[in-house]
């Protein structure tokens, strides 16, 4: 762990930054939604996914969450529907505005697997 945050969340926040960036430089250009920006939502999706069946398994391996894991694995479902939801406004908001919300993805998802991180290892 660098700082008290795992790699889980290093990774989300590299991937959340980049996905961030490629949506505000396409809503700069004035671009409605497209591969670039519905990609890089489609990729924290699949990262999502990753990042569920690890903390499966990290729960049957290790003691699990060192808080609640209700509200761990609540964080986490909601994290999922995020992306997804995005991704389908911008399939109905075929404008700039579309691409915007796609941006805001990276950025909210950073936010709750820091909480997630909190969760599983500080509260005992």
């Amino acid at each position: 762990m660098i700082a008290g945050y795992d790699l889980w969340f290093w990774i989300t926040l590299v991937l959340g930054l980049i996905s961030c960036a490629v949506c505000l430089v396409q809503f700069a250009r004035g671009a409605a939604p497209d591969d670039f920006s519905q990609g890089s939502v489609i990729a924290l999706q699949g990262w999502l996914f990753i990042y569920l069946v690890g903390s499966i398994i990290m729960q049957v391996v290790t003691d699990g969450p060192g808080g609640d894991w209700l509200e761990y694995y609540g964080y986490l479902l909601t994290a999922m529907v995020i992306p997804a939801g995005a991704f389908t406004w911008s399939m109905s908001e075929r404008t700039r505005w579309g691409t915007l919300v796609l941006a805001l993805v990276g950025p909210v998802l950073i936010v709750m697997v820091q909480r997630m991180n909190v969760i599983w290892y500080y509260y005992h």
